[in-house]
């Protein structure tokens, strides 16, 4: 009989679901009934992020007769480009599969005996989506952030998916639609259709398993569950807690606060976050982006109401004129001064980061050494002490052409 070890089944499910992903086909979705009443044993289901796409991998069970077995898959929608039919039994094999004139499948099974038999089916459907919600508490005394993730899975079918096994995908398979040329969820899109009647919240007992397969990353529920529908599914992950640095970027004289962090383990999906502050004070809510492991990460929250940065073009001078092989005028040498006044009204010292957009060519020509020239952009990285005011500038060299 059918027997399978968790890992390995989640192995054959990937590699039916996402390494033979790409490049599919797609024509609508699917409730798929065999010829004989069937029930699946389990199902695995992985879901894709804001396509409206999920690939369905069902355990059945047939009743099949010595020798040659006919049968007929049909379903509303049912896909005609990629269907798979998987058996497990040596007694068995799949000796032709067919489209039929009335959208489904006439499938030709080989068994050595009689008897029940174990299969996959597998393929596509809509009415899934996954997105990501997060919350944060923002300890600005100890500089810790603590990162509450949530993941909601949302399922819009009007049937109870039973002995289910899930999991989503963490990146953007590539589909070539055959048929159906849209199927994307905007951001904008509801989580479930207006008919949702239940939301699930699985806390974490057991913590999310997460497989790497190519350049993805898929996260396993690590329960079997019944999902009713329609309804939304809200899992929780688990605490992330990080070492945070704030810093305040003046770009173009537009002010953003900034909480820097560095992301130790599992991906992080991109979604909104809500920040907290000391006292359950709220910061705002935000776009919260995609961060891989090990990777260092920025979340802007804004303005802030206790630094002050007027940007003044205090100077501008033609230094020097360029003649071109006709001793034509062809452009000048000018030089520009930016002046920057700061006030810090906090009570903490402040991290200030400038960039500044330089024309192509450019030369820092004063303002002190610390500013520094990179990818076309001047840098100044300093501390500004509370109740403190400076003054800083930045003098460049830029050529201008003469039309």
């Amino acid at each position: 009989m059918f027997q399978q070890g968790g890992g390995k089944m989640r192995r054959i499910v990937l590699f039916f679901g996402i390494i033979l992903v790409i490049a599919l086909g797609y024509s609508g979705s699917v409730q798929a009934l065999l010829s004989q009443t069937i029930m699946p044993d389990e199902v695995w289901l992985t879901v894709y992020q804001n396509i409206d796409r999920a690939w369905a991998v069902e355990k059945v069970a047939l009743l099949l007769n010595h020798g040659e077995n006919r049968f007929f898959l049909s379903g509303q929608n049912l896909l005609r480009e990629r269907f798979y039919l998987h058996p497990f039994d040596p007694s068995t094999s799949l000796k032709t599969i067919s489209t039929t004139d009335f959208s489904g499948y006439l499938m030709v099974l080989e068994s050595q005996k009689a008897g029940s038999f174990p299969f996959l089916i597998s393929f596509f459907v809509s009415g899934f989506d996954w997105r990501e919600r997060y919350q944060g508490v923002w300890d600005e005394k100890e500089q810790l952030f603590y990162l509450y993730p949530s993941v909601f899975l949302s399922n819009q079918h009007n049937f109870t998916w039973k002995n289910l096994h899930l999991s989503w995908l963490l990146g953007k398979p590539t589909f070539h639609f055959e048929g159906d040329k849209g199927g994307m969820m905007t951001e904008e899109a509801p989580l479930a259709s207006d008919r949702v009647q239940s939301q699930i919240a699985v806390e974490k007992v057991k913590p999310m398993i997460m497989e790497r397969v190519s350049e993805y990353q898929v996260f396993h529920l690590p329960y079997v569950i019944d999902l009713p529908g329609p309804s939304v599914l809200q899992v929780f992950p688990g605490l992330r807690k990080f070492p945070v640095k704030e810093l305040i970027r003046i770009e173009e004289g537009s002010i953003n606060r900034i909480l820097k962090m560095k992301s130790e383990g599992d991906p992080l999906p991109q979604g909104l976050i809500t920040i907290f502050g000391t006292e359950n004070s709220v910061v705002g809510t935000f776009e919260f982006p995609l961060v891989r492991s090990q990777e260092e990460f920025e979340i802007p929250i804004g303005s802030i109401r206790t630094l002050q940065v007027d940007r003044i073009e205090s100077g501008y001078l033609r230094k020097k004129v360029d003649f071109n092989e006709d001793r034509d005028i062809a452009g000048f040498w000018s030089e520009k001064v930016i002046q920057f006044d700061i006030k810090n009204w906090g009570e903490t010292d402040k991290q200030l980061d400038f960039i500044e957009l330089l024309p192509p060519g450019a030369k820092i020509t004063g303002g002190g050494e610390q500013w520094q020239w990179e990818n076309g952009r001047a840098h100044l990285k300093m501390t500004i002490n509370p109740g403190k005011k400076e003054t800083i500038l930045l003098n460049y060299e830029f050529r201008e052409e003469w039309s």
